[in-house]
């Protein structure tokens, strides 16, 4: 037996080493529903959009632009499937508008320009000439066009700085899909070794380098997740450990109890590897939680173990005795477990939906490994002699036993705190379920990139560009649809109540001239300029003589010469514009202009789920005037997804989980225990929601399946209480021996969500918080309700 279980275990962690890491949010969402269908297809057709920005700062402009000149340069020399794109400037596309300018006029503008240049000449022909409508002069017009057209120019410099030249950034594209996992991640590191053989320090002295943009705000957390798995596994075995050697007060214990929790654990990480081939962000921490929980079997029965061999009994009837007292409970406790990870499957979520089959197969296998492989374990290393066992436990008095005294001498007294702690929790909880989620995102993230990584560097780079450069995406059928949609977008930005949300909506035709009939009229207006300005006078600098009347002023010249359009000017076409331009509007399989770029506002925070919601309602779905329907994902869409499901499925998840538990207690137990035992339940999951009320716990993608979870793994203590005193008539000898068991359990398993706890990444660490809550109410409930529920029931019978 003991060779068959190393054999499984080796050939399940080879599987297992095999998973690797999505921290992808697509591999968390619904996938029917309309947001994740529209996020899938525009993965398939878009290039990825986040960006890797390179801010480099010091107090000498001059450095700062000499570097990102140098790294610009060694950075495009990068193949193509590291890097898209990189830019410290916007120089040509600056120099393509200059020269194109008088196209990218108002049509209306120049009409007007026209106008007042035809009425100065007829004035200067005739001095009776007399118009009957007011023109500004041309000058006038002029420079009230320059001065609408500077406050368009984001980059008056042609660079990307900000504070005055102290902080240049370089913008960097990485190739890939719209939400490819790992996106970027090549490019931040040779972008790391470019940047260390540039010696900054060689620039300025106080020169400092560092990377931003959503890549690395990415990456942060995917290494943030990493270690913390790292890290909290190590957390939560080092513990376990130390509180299994404390209570059975020997080392050997740990191979009795350890080896079938590393069975279910290698087992649900091998399923996890057959059925998905991955972990989620959600799923990796399951070695933690399934250590947690999976060894509370082996725990309980070889507890009981200890209690027959203390009694006289040989090793093998006392494995016999404590395998046929513990069957049935610890079948329970993981039948239950195992019922509320499955209950998870009935969400929406496949993220969750993995979760749940994880976290199931690891409860299964634990369980029957306790029942297969420790008593192969015990009749192969426990050699004592009854005379040399030593007593185990908590040392010091019991504190289950205190308990079980204080239930069951004064039942009535804490039958009336139970009670009262359960109108307590209670009181808070209809309100806080009106709205329990969580919507500051930054309460969601890793601690470490807040404080110190790319997110601290972040809002100083954004400064540069006055808006994100990660807009919404909506990808219109057809291109024409793209001015229709613009729009939509801003009618029902201003239609919503409260400020407005969207800064600015771009299309492909922004950086056209217009259409082909509006360029033709421009062109006409021009030539009309053109003539108009060459019969005032000669042709600036070129040395044409004039047929007509000749400017004497040089004022005159000078207006001239701003006033005479080029003569080559032309209309422009898609391939005209820089690559630059095309390339945020151009699909992967080259098709133009169906693009939508929707960009918030610069003072609207995107850490806030409320803004999201709303920015998510005003681009979700957008109905056509033909009849289209274009649909849009992104973050904003996709989290509206998330609290849309979260509604939709924590009741039935939570639901499922009951039904299924209570189901299970009835059968084994029969009816007045399954009342007991689930009353007991019921009180502690109470307990937990009214607990997180009053903190201000708030509800979040990941930390919701802690309530479905909690009935599975909170059954556990009371059915074990409960069949044990079913056969005992002291409270208190069931209390210090099953009791002290169950609390070891519950310690565990408050060990293994504790561990998450120490996690950068707060959402974990909100889960870890709420499952631990959960903990120790069932736990309380259990080691105080029951056995004073018992006490009085047999008091009156």
């Amino acid at each position: 037996m003991l060779v068959a279980a190393l054999l499984v275990t080796a050939g399940a962690g080879a599987l297992a080493s095999r998973l690797e890491l999505r921290t992808n949010v697509a591999e968390l969402l619904p996938s029917q529903d309309p947001a994740v269908i529209e996020l899938e297809r525009l993965g398939r057709s878009l290039d990825a959009t986040a960006v890797l920005q390179i801010a480099i700062e010091s107090p000498d402009r001059a450095a700062n632009l000499r570097l990102a000149d140098d790294l610009t340069r060694e950075l495009r020399k990068l193949p193509r499937d590291r890097l898209s794109s990189a830019a410290y400037e916007v120089r040509d596309e600056r120099a393509f508008f200059e020269t194109h300018r008088w196209l990218y006029a108002p049509l209306a503008d120049l009409e007007a320009l026209r106008d007042s240049l035809e009425s100065e000449r007829n004035r200067r022909k005739s001095p009776l000439y007399v118009d009957l409508e007011t023109h500004a002069p041309p000058r006038e017009l002029l420079d009230e066009a320059r001065r609408r057209a500077s406050k368009l120019d984001q980059f008056p410099t042609g660079y990307f700085e900000g504070d005055a030249g102290t902080i240049v950034a370089i913008v960097c594209r990485p190739p890939g899909g719209l939400f490819a996992e790992r996106a970027g991640e090549k490019l931040a590191a040779d972008a790391r070794r470019l940047i260390a053989a540039a010696h900054p320090e060689r620039y300025h002295p106080q020169m400092k380098v560092g990377l931003t943009g959503d890549v690395m705000a990415q990456l942060d957390e995917r290494q943030a997740l990493e270690s913390d798995l790292v890290w909290a596994t190590g957390v939560c075995v080092t513990l376990v450990c130390l509180v299994v050697v404390l209570f059975f007060g020997r080392v050997r214990a740990l191979l009795f109890v350890g080896l079938p929790a590393l069975i279910g654990v290698s087992l649900a990480f091998a399923c996890a590897e057959l059925a998905f081939g991955y972990l989620n962000a959600s799923t990796a921490f399951l070695g933690s939680i399934v250590i947690g929980n999976g060894i509370n079997f082996p725990i309980i029965q070889l507890a009981r173990y200890e209690e027959e061999r203390r009694a006289g009994h040989e090793p093998e009837l006392a494995c016999r005795r404590a395998l046929s007292f513990t069957l049935r409970p610890t079948a329970i406790a993981a039948l239950g477990a195992a019922l509320a990870y499955g209950s998870l499957t009935v969400t929406r979520f496949r993220g969750f939906r993995q979760f749940g089959v994880i976290g199931g197969v690891g409860m299964v296998a634990a369980w029957l490994a306790s029942v297969l492989v420790l008593p192969a374990l015990l009749a192969r290393f426990d050699r004592r002699q009854s005379a040399t066992l030593r007593r185990f436990g908590w040392p010091g008095p019991s504190p289950a036993a205190l308990i079980g005294r204080a239930a069951t001498g004064a039942p009535r007294m804490c039958l009336a705190l139970f009670a009262l702690l359960t109108v307590v929790s209670i009181l808070p909880i209809r309100h806080y379920l009106r709205d329990p989620f969580e919507y500051d995102f930054r309460n969601l993230r890793n601690r470490r990139s807040l404080e110190s990584g790319a997110a601290a560097l972040a809002p100083r780079v954004d400064r540069i560009f006055g808006l994100t450069l990660t807009p919404s995406v909506v990808l219109a059928d057809r291109r024409a649809h793209t001015d229709e949609i613009r729009r939509l977008i801003l009618e029902r930005d201003r239609r919503l109540p409260g400020r407005p949300l969207i800064g600015q909506v771009t299309t492909f035709e922004d950086f056209l001239p217009g259409d082909a009939a509006t360029q033709a009229r421009k062109l006409a207006v021009l030539a009309d300029l053109r003539r108009l300005v060459d019969s005032l006078g000669p042709r600036p600098q070129d040395g044409v003589g004039r047929k007509d009347l000749a400017l004497a002023s040089d004022e005159d010249r000078t207006l001239a010469a701003d006033l005479r359009p080029p003569d080559d000017l032309r209309a422009i076409t898609d391939a005209d514009l820089p690559a630059t331009i095309r390339r945020p509007f151009t699909e992967l399989d080259g098709t133009l202009g169906r693009i939508v770029l929707v960009y918030h506002g610069a003072d609207v925070s995107v850490w806030d789920g409320h803004n999201l919601q709303r920015i998510a309602e005003l681009i979700g779905e957008l109905p056509l005037s033909d009849g289209t329907i274009v649909r849009s994902s992104g973050h904003a869409v996709v989290f509206a997804a998330m609290i849309r499901s979260i509604v939709h499925d924590a009741p039935r998840a939570t639901l499922a989980s009951l039904l299924g538990v209570a189901l299970l207690v009835l059968l084994l137990t029969g009816g007045r225990g399954a009342a007991l035992v689930l009353a007991v339940l019921a009180a502690g999951v109470v307990w937990m929601l009214g607990t997180a009320a009053w903190l201000g716990v708030r509800t979040n993608f990941l930390n919701f399946i802690a309530l479905p979870i909690t009935f599975g793994i909170g059954v556990d203590y009371g059915i074990n209480i409960y069949l044990r005193a079913r056969g005992e008539r002291d409270l208190v000898q069931v209390l210090r021996t099953t009791g002290g068991a169950v609390a070891l359990c519950s310690l565990t398993t408050i060990i293994g969500y504790a561990a998450l706890l120490v996690a950068d990444n707060q959402a974990l660490g909100s889960f870890g918080a709420m499952a631990i809550l959960g903990e120790i109410a069932c736990l309380a409930a259990a080691l105080v309700g029951l056995p004073a529920l018992l006490s009085v029931r047999r008091k009156t019978t």
